[in-house]
């Protein structure tokens, strides 16, 4: 996941620019900053933390993981945030066969997603299967703003939202519950479970993204 995040958004760590050299606008380049610097340290300290317990450190493991609940909770708030100032300033613009303005859902839902899965990680600390089949989770389902950049799978996966952007996370989580099958011998329920409902999620918010109730939303809410 952290090779995935440093390949999908290398131009904005070589040279701070966004996808195809696009110039980020002057008024969400802090913002841009803030975000990206707390999603890459979230993938950072994800790694860190699946390898302490194998390691023999679950201490370490443990007091670390209030840091990374910290950095997990400023992910989703800037990436909310985000979200939002980056519509205002092209609603029109097609991202994925879909008007940006309609997408801002799909990223609204993606920030709920993982906080939802980050909050129910830190209830379930104490239940390892629990918590690590949550916190796996949660890395996943931001994974696509870094896949979403990268042209290897487009001719793959084209260019609609379900299959271009959600579809190597699919594919990426299907390996997971099926490599955990494996090593186990048996169905990790908790890792399925969230696995497929995090799909029905995504799969469900893309649809609603271009109804009529959601640009009613937009129109109303956020004045798009």
């Amino acid at each position: 996941m952290l090779a995935l995040t440093i390949a999908g958004f290398h131009p904005y760590y070589m040279r701070g620019v966004g996808e195809g050299g696009r110039i980020i606008d002057p008024s969400i380049v802090t913002l841009v900053a803030v975000h990206g610097t707390l999603a890459t340290a979230w993938f950072v300290l994800f790694l860190m933390q699946a390898a302490l317990i194998p390691s023999g450190y679950r201490r370490v493991h443990m007091r670390l993981g209030w840091g990374a609940a910290a950095v997990g909770l400023g992910v989703a708030v800037s990436g909310a945030l985000l979200a939002l100032a980056s519509v205002r300033l092209t609603p029109p613009f097609q991202f994925f066969s879909m008007a940006y303005k309609e997408f801002l859902l799909v990223m609204f839902t993606e920030m709920a997603a993982f906080t939802a899965l980050l909050i129910a990680g830190l209830l379930w600390r104490r239940k390892p299967e629990r918590h690590r089949a949550m916190m796996l989770l949660a890395s996943l389902s931001i994974l696509a703003g870094a896949t979403s950049r990268m042209p290897v799978f487009f001719p793959v996966y084209g260019h609609a939202v379900i299959p271009g952007l959600f579809g190597p996370i699919f594919t990426l989580g299907l390996i997971v519950v099926a490599a955990r099958t494996w090593l186990n011998s048996r169905l990790d329920l908790w890792l399925t479970g969230g696995y497929l409902a995090l799909v029905v999620v995504y799969v469900g918010a893309s649809t609603l993204a271009v109804s009529e109730w959601w640009n009613g939303v937009l129109q109303s809410a956020f004045r798009l």
